[in-house]
């Protein structure tokens, strides 16, 4: 979106999901008509294209997910959360977990052949988390 000409477009959350309150053309920098060109140049992008996912689709994420979730589990996280009822695992930071803790990073290793694409990779946590003040 950025080098679309959305120059203000805010990177999404540890669980890939975008602040909408700071989407408003004022805070995007950017033109309704700007937002709109550069939300087509990147929809391919998106997951699944920027369609929303049928019912098989989506409950194809959610085992994936739930098996990422429950071996996280196994793995010295009990808190882990489940997906929700559409297939995406709630932000861990909201149940108190560190993604930069280092029983969190062996079991999110672990069980990385079982980690949804929105689910960052260690390395992709702690790169976002130096950018952001967070994580260790």
């Amino acid at each position: 979106m950025r080098s679309h000409s959305v120059p203000n477009w805010p990177d999404p959350n540890g669980s890939g999901v975008f602040d909408k309150s700071k989407l408003t053309p004022q805070q995007l920098g950017a033109s309704d008509s700007q937002v709109r060109v550069a939300q087509t140049a990147c929809r391919s992008l998106l997951p699944n294209g920027g369609r929303t996912p049928n019912t098989a689709q989506v409950e194809e994420i959610r085992a994936k997910a739930l098996q990422f979730s429950q071996c996280v589990r196994g793995h010295g996280v009990p808190n882990f959360p489940d997906p929700g009822s559409d297939g995406r695992i709630p932000d861990p930071a909201t149940v108190g977990i560190d993604q930069g803790a280092p029983r969190f990073e062996a079991a999110n290793r672990v069980c990385g052949r079982y980690r949804p694409p929105y689910m960052p990779s260690n390395a992709a946590y702690n790169a976002w988390a130096r950018t952001h003040g967070g994580g260790s």
